[in-house]
């Protein structure tokens, strides 16, 4: 008997910030508590299967996320390929970038993600249009991505799940989605602990 398969979708800076703020120790720096994408999608079946009995086998992992300018932030930028080159050494797991957007406040130089939500939800829909994996699972808190959930459910006949942080929020499209939480334990076991200063 196959295997059934489940493709992950992760809106990486809201799993990140989202995971930093519930589980990462006091004053640990946001760069020091990465989420290794590949680490995450393991721990996120491993809690499904405890949760339904039933054994997914990980068809991929998609990771949405912005990036710094070289021209703006060259440091910062470096750091961000230097993630996509580690975490893609797993070939499950693909990364998608998008520039960040830059604008003044406040005479103070803001960057912004901008449209990372758009490519989460488009490719979250043609995931499950296309029938990628038996299972679609959507990692994410953003409720604006709730109106993705309820069209791939209209579109496909792929079951769409989410996933994300035990004790925030869960998306609630209509009709509901099955979730999976992860706990502190799993954020740990989620860490990227490779020290990109010593490239």
């Amino acid at each position: 008997m196959t295997t059934p398969t489940a493709l992950i979708v992760m809106d990486y800076q809201n799993i990140h910030l989202t995971g930093r703020d519930r589980f990462a120790p006091e004053g640990l720096a946001t760069h020091e508590c990465l989420v290794h994408p590949a680490h995450f999608a393991e721990q996120v079946l491993h809690a499904r299967h405890v949760r339904t009995g039933v054994k997914l086998e990980l068809a991929g992992v998609r990771v949405f996320r912005g990036a710094p300018s070289q021209k703006e932030n060259a440091r910062m930028y470096a750091y961000s390929q230097a993630h996509k080159s580690e975490w893609t050494r797993n070939r499950l797991v693909s990364v998608h970038y998008r520039t960040l957007r830059y604008y003044w406040e406040n005479n103070i130089r803001v960057a912004q993600e901008k449209g990372i939500d758009v490519l989460v939800a488009l490719e979250l829909a043609r995931a499950a249009m296309d029938k990628e994996a038996d299972v679609v699972i959507l990692a994410s808190h953003d409720t604006d991505l709730e109106p993705a959930l309820e069209a791939a459910q209209r579109w496909s006949s792929t079951i769409i799940e989410t996933a994300g942080w035990a004790k925030e929020r869960i998306l609630r499209p209509t009709p509901r989605v099955s979730h999976t939480a992860l706990d502190g334990a799993a954020f740990v076991k989620s860490r990227d602990r490779k020290d990109y200063d010593k490239r």
